[in-house]
């Protein structure tokens, strides 16, 4: 059974959002999804997802292997178009669920009337960055191991407001715990360009006591140890050593 470009947009958005310890035969929304877009069964939809990752430059893990000409054209229409991917990808779902009225969970709904573009595009800005980042990590802090999702964030490595161009690219994230967020935007807490996180001197500064021994206790045992890399989506390497020339700025 031949794939359709409609359905292959649907599958490259769930590589983008599925961390790549999910994407398997019992991943239910794997699985509803397959019905939904007329696919045999969910080993088929879960090849797909999978031979994307052949494409992925930044992938840590190799893709299946058995990619076709179709799989490469819609990787290369809609890579470094992730706004773009998803607002096609949310339309296709919406009609393929009129159709058959069909439910996934985890994949938004799109309002109806004129508000719709406008929904679309705040809906993409809050939360595909943080989907596409999140699923890479697996959900997981990249410095501590964290793995309790509703605690880990999709940091930015050049902020939103100072890199339009990279807003949404995936490899300008990293996914961190809510602390250690906070730490690296503060520049309390840096990665060098060959992945080490750097703890500051300064985040110690003006503490004294108890609340200085914990505070060491929290940082240091991470400090000069290797970020947890992702399974797809590596970190631009540029935007590291972007980033971490200021943090040196901001700790000479």
């Amino acid at each position: 059974m031949e794939w359709t470009k409609d359905q292959e947009i649907v599958a490259l958005y769930l590589y983008c959002i599925i961390p790549f310890n999910k994407v398997n035969n019992s991943n239910r929304q794997i699985a509803l999804m397959a019905e939904l877009i007329g696919r045999p069964n969910a080993n088929s939809l879960k090849a797909k997802i999978g031979n994307f990752g052949c494409f992925d430059s930044n992938l840590a893990a190799s893709g299946l292997g058995h990619s076709s000409r179709l799989d490469e054209t819609v990787w290369n229409e809609y890579n470094g178009r992730w706004q773009e991917l998803e607002i096609d990808a949310l339309r296709l779902i919406e009609k393929y669920q009129s159709v058959r009225r069909g439910i996934i969970p985890d994949i938004p709904s799109i309002p109806i009337g004129r508000e719709r573009e406008t929904v679309i595009k705040q809906r993409t800005n809050q939360y595909l960055f943080r989907n596409m980042v999140l699923s890479a990590y697996n959900n997981s802090c990249c410095i501590t191991g964290l793995a309790r999702q509703e605690l880990v964030e999709a940091c930015h490595i050049i902020n939103w407001s100072e890199d339009e161009q990279n807003r949404l690219n995936p490899c300008n994230g990293l996914a961190m715990n809510t602390l250690f967020h906070n730490a690296y935007d503060k520049y309390y807490l840096g990665i060098t360009p060959d992945y080490t996180v750097v703890i500051s001197d300064r985040l110690y500064d003006g503490l004294s006591g108890e609340g200085k021994d914990r505070t060491y206790e929290l940082f240091n045992p991470y400090n000069k140890g290797h970020i947890i890399m992702p399974r797809k989506f590596k970190p631009d390497i540029t935007l590291i050593e972007k980033k971490f020339n200021l943090f040196k700025q901001y700790n000479l």
